[in-house]
This record gives C-alpha cells, structure tokens and sequence, in this order.
C-alpha cells in the first residue's frame, strides 16, 4: 500500500515536469526560427515606391510637336471648305504645325466655289492656275490627324501615281508640282493636302 501511494503522489509532478520541458521546447524553436521578426498577429506595414517610366507618346520623338496640340491656334481661313496655292512656310505655334499659303486662283472658278467645292486633282498639261497676289498670305494650323498625299504625272495620257506623303515633303515640291489643294474643317483647320501633277 504505501509503494502504490508514493506512486501516486510523483505522478502529478512527472507529468507537470515533462508539460514545463515541452513548453520549453516550443520556446526555444520558436526564438530560434523567428530572427527579427514580429510576433504573430502584429500588424505589418509594407511600402511600395512604384517606378516611373517616361516614354514619348507613340509616333513622336524628342523636339516634335506635341501629340496633343493646341487648338486655340489661330487660322487665317475659317470659313472656307479647300483652299488653294504654294506652302510658303511651315512653322509652330503652341505645338500646332502651322503652313503659311500664297493662295492662287483658277481661270473660269470663282473664289467662293473653290472655298465651298475645292477642284478636281487631276493630270493636265495646261496652266489653269494664276498667282495673282504674292503679297498676302494665310496661317493655316495642321490638325493632328491631317494627311498628306503626293500625286506625280509619269504623261499625260497615263494615270497620275500616288503615295502618302509628309507636310514637309509637299512644301518643297518643285516648281510645277508645287500647288496644293487643301481641305479644311469647320475651326479652319488643314485635314487633308493633295498637290497638283502637272505634266
């Protein structure tokens, strides 16, 4: 009887021992794997600095105009559906290409039709068109969507030959292939220029 009760009595303390050496245990591995870290349940901060790339908008490079351009730019010929004549100079304004035109008028067409209907672009060997003020000129802006095109005369009986061009290209065509027919919206601003193929 009284080895069965000093049984008794260790057992609450064997078990209490090996409950303190577990909790030890878990104690030390847990110091050991956690470093610096907080403890769990701490609420944790993360900060993210994004990086920013500049990049040019599509089509553009470095110096040229903007890709969104001002549209307070003023025109010499608002009102007026085409208009007609040589590219004296292309320039901006506010990030607007802007061609200065010596407008030339056409035998046999009034002013007001060819502002209203423009005139056929076509191949011809005659002269119908007259400069009859080298004085005056007109600002006209480029609206950013504008189109350019070059037409060339291989002969008279043969269909003129076209390509897509450049405003720049149009205002150095020589002499002959240098009249420009242009149209306009309503703000007076250039959408469309095609040159004349004289042969």
């Amino acid at each position: 009887m009284t080895r069965s009760h000093h049984r008794g009595r260790r057992a609450p303390h064997a078990a209490a021992a090996t409950a303190a050496m577990a909790a030890a245990l878990t104690a030390t591995l847990c110091a050991c794997g956690s470093g610096d870290s907080q403890p769990s349940g701490a609420p944790v901060t993360v900060t993210v600095t994004p990086t920013v790339t500049a990049t040019a908008p599509a089509g553009t490079s470095p110096g040229s105009p903007s890709a969104s351009p001002s549209t307070d730019v003023h025109s010499d010929v608002v009102g007026r559906a085409h208009d007609l004549g040589t590219i004296v100079e292309v320039t901006t304004t506010a990030g607007t290409p802007v061609l200065v035109l010596d407008r030339w008028t056409v035998r046999g067409t009034s002013d007001s039709t060819l502002a209203r209907d423009g005139v056929p672009i076509r191949v011809h060997s005659d002269t119908p068109y007259e400069n009859q003020n080298t004085r005056s000129t007109f600002r006209i802006p480029v609206a950013p969507d504008a189109t350019f095109t070059y037409h060339h005369c291989v002969a008279v009986d043969q269909p003129m030959q076209s390509r897509p061009a450049t405003l720049q290209e149009l205002a150095h065509l020589q002499h002959g292939e240098d009249i420009v027919l242009l149209r306009l919206d309503t703000s007076g601003r250039l959408t469309a220029a095609e040159n004349d193929p004289a042969c």
